[in-house]
């Protein structure tokens, strides 16, 4: 629990200047939780509350002899533009390597000693948040601040050191937030988790964004070409081993042979002849080998890549699918899956994800060994009128779907109308009780 100051009502005292908060991350693209901060961030009375931000990158050898900063290096990322917009600042540190601890530790006491402005710096990258936290904290930061996000770490040499440098996290900050159990458990370990000193904070979002709305999924579908009668699997999610695109590819495989049984039947809408689409968004190193993997499934001319959007044509794409399936081999709290509810999606997840994101009926939860039982509940939440799912082409019935969702994400604290309130008032309680 917070101390009794923390937990304040509304500032009473005027305040001449908005406190700022740095946040802390590797990049300033579209991830889940960049798009969580940026939600918050634009929903904040920006008069009381700025949020600035710490990110990373790596130079090559012949920049950094170039005598120009980071910041000159780093090429613009997808947030940077709204970020300067809403009045944040973007900083820049040299990316941890596994190789680099004492440059990287150089770089971060150079920056927190030429930076005192910050009530609060809220590190998200928990990979390295016991080495630059502390640093601040020494440097005059008044609050140090761990966000866990994630229930899992990279492979290789990365995962080894984020192992090493996460079993000290929980007494090198001042506050433990986290987005799930699962995240809580594998960022600060179990001690910490069930003595209760870890604060909740769900991934909340603009609920409103994705809401359903049959005209724009007309307009999404006739922008990638797909008929309005197709069958449209979805996904949204960088392109990294985590995601694991593969298992899509293999539900697919099955998913068609499926229908193709089911033609036969007379009575059943869920073998129908029309088209079946894989529609994915985002990006990642990994979009040429999904292609392969789809090309040897025998679903190539299936598959629909539309890149990195902007928020906005994201939140319409939902709106072409017809089902959400996400096999993630771990995730904190995955903001895509409480997306895809919002939008009255029947959703197919890995049960290898927290239970805390099924919020309604339309997620269902499987082993990652099935791929045949996973074509199967695809199918069963498409052609059936049972809770948890929506007809094929059902507009009325995916916009009452859309809407009890939107209640349920409410009442659990995933509207990010109220959350950011919520936010607020906590770094407005921090900067009081220094």
């Amino acid at each position: 629990m917070l101390p009794q100051e923390l937990r304040r009502g509304k500032d009473t005292m005027p305040e001449k200047k908005p406190i700022r908060i740095l946040h802390v991350f590797g990049k300033l693209n579209r991830g889940g939780a960049e798009s969580r901060v940026m939600d918050l961030y634009r929903h904040m009375d920006r008069e009381k509350v700025q949020f600035d931000f710490l990110v990373h990158y790596r130079a090559g050898d012949a920049q950094k002899k170039s005598g120009k900063t980071l910041e000159e290096l780093r090429p613009e990322e997808d947030l940077d533009e709204e970020v300067r917009s809403l009045g944040g600042r973007i900083y820049v540190l040299p990316r941890f390597t596994g190789m680099n601890l004492p440059e990287y530790r150089r770089a971060c006491r150079d920056f927190f000693a030429s930076h005192h402005e910050f009530a609060a710096v809220e590190g998200h990258m928990t990979s390295m948040a016991a080495v630059y936290l502390p640093i601040a904290k020494a440097a005059g930061v008044p609050v140090t601040i761990a966000h866990a996000r994630s229930a899992g770490v990279d492979a290789g040499i990365r995962g080894v050191a984020t192992r090493f440098f996460r079993k000290s996290l929980s007494s090198r900050c001042d506050i433990m937030m986290s987005c799930s159990k699962e995240a809580s458990i594998s960022v600060f370990g179990r001690k910490a988790y069930e003595s209760g000193k870890v604060m909740s904070v769900p991934n909340a979002l603009d609920l409103e964004a994705f809401y359903f709305d049959p005209a724009l999924r007309a307009r999404a579908r006739a922008r990638y070409g797909i008929p309005e009668d197709a069958l449209v699997i979805g996904h949204v999610g960088r392109f990294d081993p985590v995601k694991n695109h593969a298992y899509i590819a293999g539900v697919g495989r099955k998913l068609t042979d499926l229908r193709k049984e089911k033609a036969s039947d007379p009575g059943s809408t869920a073998g129908s002849s029309c088209g079946l689409y894989f529609l994915f968004a985002g990006k990642g190193a990994l979009q040429d080998e999904v292609r392969e993997q789809f090309r040897e499934a025998g679903l190539a001319e299936h598959l629909i890549l539309a890149g990195q959007l902007p928020r906005e044509e994201t939140a319409a794409l939902y709106q072409a699918f017809d089902v959400f399936v996400f096999p993630s081999l771990y995730e904190g709290m995955p903001g895509t899956v409480i997306e895809a509810q919002a939008s009255g999606l029947p959703c197919v997840i890995a049960d290898t994800i927290t239970d805390e994101a099924v919020l309604t009926d339309l997620v269902g939860r499987l082993p990652l060994d099935q791929e045949e039982r996973w074509a199967e509940e695809v199918l069963r939440r498409i052609s059936s009128t049972g809770a948890g799912c929506v007809r094929q082409g059902d507009d009325e019935g995916r916009k009452r779907a859309s809407q009890m969702a939107a209640e349920a994400l409410d009442k659990a604290g995933y509207n990010v109308a109220t959350a950011a309130v919520k936010m607020q008032e906590l770094y407005l309680g921090l900067a009081r009780a220094d």
